[in-house]
């Protein structure tokens, strides 16, 4: 279990916990929440390997509803204006002289985070731990004006919608513009892993010859997003991630893979969605993906794929095309 600056700072005296209901606001799957009594915590978690991690440990989780507590914890976002919409949240639901904490490391920009709130509330108390800052205030009865804080859609010009906090949430991706214009017509039911918003679903859906588009999506939001900017009825939209995607006899699957986990390099995320791609095609079926170009995916490609062609090719990205999907290598047993 990863400790937070929370429990801490509780664990010194720096600050009580309130009797009653507690709420913690985009909690990570493997937290240390045993500073409070699990029936006395109410989570939330829009992104899915967390909210199923949390789920497993049998807390009470939702992706976003509110409910009276005493004291809420918010969790920063990677995102400014999603962490302000998480403390917009936490005001709404915690009671008059209830603690407000929020947490976050110095990459999720707390510093930044706490100068806005010491702004607008009094008595706001830090404690600083492993390059990060955990900060509390008493709820007032009288909340300052916070419209600013509360996240709303964003309008792109090129006529989507999106909403703060999601994948490339102000403009599309410059590795899905390049796969976009590389994509061939589809004909059969198609997945997109890694759908974000829907940039490269509304492509694939000008292929008339598509039965099928099922979009599968990590982050709840972008679902959400995905759901305005996609109207047409082939399409369906799963959160979930590629372990959770059970579908298969796919003619294609296409992808943008992400390859961190917050701000940690991950390559390995997308060598699991090239593996999961493999898994989900028919005999004939084709796997169209994006990447940096110095991302080290071709032998998981090789592995699973008997052609495997570089269809483009910029500064930063390449396009790839693999076919003749294959099953996994069995594992060779060492004799002792």
């Amino acid at each position: 279990m990863t400790d937070t600056r929370f429990s801490l700072a509780l664990e010194q005296d720096l600050l009580s916990l309130p009797d009653g209901d507690v709420a913690v606001l985009n909690a990570a799957g493997d937290m240390d929440l045993s500073f409070a009594q699990a029936d006395r915590l109410h989570l939330t978690q829009s992104f899915y390997p967390d909210h199923k991690a949390l789920a497993s440990r049998g807390f009470n989780i939702t992706v976003g509803a509110t409910r009276p507590v005493t004291a809420s914890l918010v969790m920063c976002h990677r995102s400014k204006p999603a962490t302000f919409d998480l403390i917009a949240r936490a005001l709404e639901q915690t009671a008059v002289g209830g603690v407000i904490a929020i947490e976050g490391a110095k990459t999720d920009g707390a510093e930044s985070v706490l100068k806005s709130v010491r702004a607008r509330f009094d008595g706001v108390e830090v404690y600083s731990k492993s390059h990060g800052k955990m900060f509390w205030f008493t709820r007032p009865e009288t909340v300052p004006d916070i419209s600013d804080w509360i996240a709303k859609p964003i309008s792109l010009a090129s006529g989507f919608t999106t909403f703060p906090g999601v994948f490339s949430a102000d403009g599309i991706d410059k590795g899905s513009a390049l796969l976009a214009e590389h994509l061939p017509d589809f004909k059969g039911p198609v997945a997109d892993l890694g759908a974000g918003w829907g940039y490269l679903a509304r492509k694939i859906l000008t292929s008339e010859g598509v039965k099928s588009l099922d979009l599968v999506e990590a982050d709840h939001h972008a679902i959400d997003a995905a759901k305005l900017n996609i109207t047409d009825p082939r399409a369906a939209f799963h959160w979930g991630d590629v372990t959770y995607h059970v579908g298969s006899n796919y003619a294609a699957v296409v992808s943008n893979p992400p390859f961190h986990l917050g701000r940690k390099p991950m390559p390995e995320l997308g060598q699991m969605f090239i593996r999961r791609a493999a898994d989900m095609l028919m005999p004939k079926g084709q796997f169209w993906m994006v990447a940096n170009r110095n991302l080290p995916y071709e032998q998981t490609l090789n592995e699973r794929f008997g052609q495997v062609d570089t269809v483009a090719q910029t500064a930063g990205f390449k396009v790839i095309c693999a076919r003749r999907p294959q099953a996994a290598p069995q594992k060779t047993r060492t004799k002792r």
